[in-house]
């Protein structure tokens, strides 16, 4: 395959002191397409499958924890606004997010609030203060 890119273009026909060829060449060169043709033009293809793959599951996954979710549940969205699910249809959602304040989201966007993150940050909040703490003493 790399020999044909290598290779000289034949001379144009009419150019002056080039003896004219009536027989064309017989390695079928220029008109014969590479070798490796098909699986070049399917290796494009065969790389995306894997990505749509797990963009399916993914997409499922989210789907049925969506499903799973009931009133009183803590939601987040896909905003970052963390709340209380009051209602949900199939396309809408209410989520309360302070005392007073309720707001509506598509239900696409919305997922189950997990607690262990949360609790990471509150452990590193606490941290934090305890270092605070430390530092201002030794003062």
């Amino acid at each position: 395959m790399a020999a044909l890119f290598l290779q000289t273009p034949p001379p144009k026909q009419g150019t002056p002191g080039v003896a004219a060829q009536d027989a064309p060449p017989a390695s079928g060169g220029a008109g014969a397409p590479p070798s490796g043709g098909m699986l070049t033009m399917l290796l494009p293809f065969l790389i995306l499958v894997p990505f749509l793959f797990l963009t399916f599951r993914r997409q499922k996954k989210e789907q049925e924890a969506r499903k799973s979710l009931k009133k009183g549940d803590k939601v987040v969205t896909q905003a970052g606004l963390i709340g209380e699910l009051i209602e949900a249809d199939e396309r809408v959602a209410k989520v309360k997010i302070a005392p007073g304040t309720t707001v509506q989201v598509l239900t696409s966007a919305l997922g189950p609030f997990e607690p262990a993150a949360a609790g990471a940050t509150d452990k590193q909040l606490s941290d934090l203060k305890e270092a605070k703490a430390g530092a201002s003493d030794k003062k």
